[in-house]
């Protein structure tokens, strides 16, 4: 009940690899007698220590050994080997959480291999990076806590799946409104019914006017569901402006949500075409409720993204929460779909019309760069409706491809600091929405897998799923020194 409480507060740890058994990991031969070089030490204490290893020359001509001819690594002699390298010893738990996993010391323990110091190594600094963001930091600060390293790894136990699968239905249920209806709830409509409105004669903006508030008035009894709900799980940030995308992003919600990695978790999400607020004042200020209460965020890439949505994608990160990206993959299913999706919100228009405005969007450049283009604007005649359709799914493509590319590996937001603890954090980037759905179920239930991986410039903790970074560390140690002394210590 502990963990299930922490994770209800939102301070979410994750991975199943901090907490290895206690059964030694298959593959690995921790019974052969191993003769280890000086500078291998050297290098497992600094990655450790989160620091250079001062005295690194004092192993030169240790003999230091492991196997099952002998006892093994040791208590006692990892201290020593911290203090000959110039580093703060450990406690029994902190030694047994890097050789188990766990915190309970036996008598004898030993490493018997340095693959299993290795391991034990890589454990504490993925669990240093998801919680404290710097490894020098962790070091200092559990190795030496007994107390602190416990309630640690307290929070970071996974949260079984039962937890949710027995939580109670809300009082107040949602009313859904169809995909093809949510446009309905937008501002947009709203201001264009009221000029159309001013004529008479207009009986197609009278009959739409109607159905309008019989679904704003289902929206805001929603509003009111959202506002009274005792938790929330996930907050789905979009960017509606055109009919067929608030169908698009009603189908791509429902694809997530039905999937059969978390239909039956019964999670609760804020899907903002769900609801209304008569004024942009309420609608900032729910918003900015539901973000807060929300664990997740899944932002929704799409054909233009505003400022409002960057900056709850930004305000997630801000409050140490995991973010989604989910960046469409355009293959030819999703192609048929997003072009049957056009048809259906404006069958006034032909196919050949909803294409070109979909080129006009995605490559406004063409009318004039591309001759091809160009004779099909002076003369419709010439125009090859296999080649246009070529062209826009390649555009789309394209588009889509550049973005995922730019958030999970080049673009500064991609990585955002928890103002609270100054802990970078970065967006988890997918292409379907089946991996969207593995995302939601491993940070709800706090499992999520990661790798440890030193480059040249950072250490980077990379999620498994969809490849992104999560946490990372930079190796700049002017910047690590002056970034920690001031973000927690800020001078007045």
């Amino acid at each position: 009940m502990q963990a299930l409480r922490h994770h209800e507060q939102f301070h979410l740890r994750y991975g199943r690899q901090l907490h290895s058994p206690t059964t030694r990991p298959a593959g690995h031969d921790y019974r052969s007698v191993h003769h280890v070089s000086a500078s291998a030490y050297v290098r497992l204490l600094g990655q450790l220590s989160g620091q250079p290893v001062p005295f690194g020359t004092q192993f030169q001509s240790l003999p230091v050994s492991a196997g099952s001819s002998e006892l093994g690594l040791g208590y006692s002699q990892l201290n020593e080997l911290l203090l000959l390298a110039g580093l703060d010893r450990i406690t029994h738990a902190f030694f047994a959480y890097l050789l188990t996993g766990s915190t309970e010391y036996n008598l004898g323990m030993a490493f018997e291999s340095m693959q299993q110091l290795e391991d034990g190594v890589t454990r504490f600094r993925k669990a240093a990076l998801l919680t404290y963001g710097n490894v020098k930091f962790a070091f200092k600060t559990l190795s030496r806590d007994e107390e602190a390293l416990r309630e640690g790894l307290e929070i970071w136990q996974p949260i079984g799946t039962e937890a949710f699968e027995k939580r109670h239905q809300p009082l107040l249920g949602l009313k859904e409104i169809a995909p093809d209806e949510t446009y309905l709830t937008g501002y947009l409509i709203e201001s264009e019914l009221r000029g159309r409105l001013t004529d008479p004669l207009d009986e197609a903006a009278k009959l739409l006017e109607e159905r309008r508030k019989l679904v704003v008035e289902v929206a805001l009894q929603n509003q009111t569901a959202y506002l009274a709900s005792d938790h929330l799980d996930v907050y789905v940030a979009t960017s509606m402006r055109a009919r067929h995308e608030f169908i698009s992003v009603g189908r791509t919600v429902r694809e997530i949500f039905n999937d059969p990695a978390i239909k039956q978790l019964n999670l609760r999400w804020f899907d903002p075409t769900q609801a209304y607020c008569r004024n942009r004042i309420d609608k900032g200020l729910a918003e900015a409720l539901m973000l807060r209460r929300a664990i997740c965020t899944i932002y929704l890439a799409q054909e233009t993204d505003t400022l409002g949505k960057d900056s709850e994608l930004a305000s997630t990160l801000a409050q140490g929460k995991p973010v989604i990206a989910y960046v469409p993959e355009v293959d030819d299913k999703y192609f048929s779909d997003h072009v049957n999706i056009l048809l259906s919100a404006d069958p006034s228009k032909s196919r050949q019309e909803h294409l070109l405005d979909q080129l006009r969007l995605f490559a406004p450049e063409a009318a004039w760069s591309d001759p091809e283009v160009r004779q099909w604007c002076d003369d419709a005649s010439t125009m090859d409706m296999q080649a246009l359709e070529d062209r826009v799914r390649n555009k789309i493509r394209s588009l889509y491809d550049t973005r995922a590319r730019t958030l999970r590996e080049t673009h500064p937001l991609g990585v955002q600091v928890n103002l609270s603890t100054g802990v970078a954090n970065g967006v988890l980037v997918v292409r379907t929405t089946q991996q969207c759905a593995a995302l939601i179920r491993g940070i709800m239930t706090q499992s999520l897998d990661f790798d440890l991986i030193d480059q040249d410039d950072c250490t980077v903790l990379r999620e498994k799923i969809s490849g992104s970074i999560f946490r990372v560390m930079t190796s700049d140690s002017m910047l690590t020194n002056t970034f920690w002394n001031f973000y927690l210590n800020p001078a007045e």
